[in-house]
């Protein structure tokens, strides 16, 4: 039996759209059925289950998966903290999931962009920044050269913190004008996410996935 990991929420219809039209027709997968999917072909077995986007690198890496589909920005991230995980990158979909940015309040930045805004905070002392990718935000943090910063991982609602709770969040951006929704200023676009192909290391070289990934890479 192969076992594939697919993603609930925003991108789940373009998933499901993108597996039919490489022939894979997981028919419990859709937004109203419950967890659970499972599919069988002639000889071969296919089960699925739907997880959020940032669970799926974590059941690759274990191994309770063979194979996943989710944002980069989610296997980037799992990937920054264990960068020894069992974790294939095979392939990116051209299904995008937004754009990783760091922002701060509108009312905070004033007339000033970029790293100028950054050397202002900077100036007043310990740099906070929000994320649901606390690893990735570390990562940019050091790559600033940031003397003193602290890091706060969520679970969702960053746009809510800045300026009171954070001087900074790091976010995906997925839908035009949610930054001036919540006046917010982004100081950097970082990269855009897609969909990622994974798949466990162990399994990819000792199981026979091929009835899967013939279709999917």
């Amino acid at each position: 039996m192969i076992k594939i990991a697919l993603p609930k929420g925003d991108i789940q219809e373009k998933v499901r759209e993108f597996l039919l039209e490489k022939g894979l027709d997981f028919s419990g997968y859709k937004k109203e059925a419950r967890s659970y999917a499972s599919r069988t072909r002639g000889e071969k077995s296919v089960f699925s289950k739907q997880f959020r986007q940032k669970d799926i690198p974590i059941q690759v890496s274990m191994g309770n998966y063979d194979l996943g589909l989710c944002g980069t920005l989610w296997v980037a991230e799992y990937m920054r903290k264990f960068p020894r995980a069992d974790i294939l990158n095979l392939r990116t979909v051209s299904i995008p999931c937004g754009t990783l940015c760091v922002c701060c309040a509108i009312a905070e930045s004033g007339e000033k962009q970029g790293d100028d805004i950054l050397e202002e905070m900077i100036k007043r002392g310990t740099v906070r920044i929000a994320s649901e990718f606390p690893a990735l935000a570390e990562e940019w943090a050091l790559k600033k050269k940031i003397p003193d910063f602290r890091i706060f991982p969520l679970w969702g609602a960053a746009e809510a913190y800045p300026p009171e709770g954070a001087e900074f969040i790091m976010i995906s951006v997925k839908q035009e004008g949610i930054l001036e929704e919540n006046d917010l200023n982004a100081i950097e676009y970082i990269y855009p996410s897609r969909v990622s192909v994974i798949a466990n290391r162990e399994h990819f070289e000792n199981k026979n996935l091929s009835f899967i990934l013939d279709k999917l890479t």
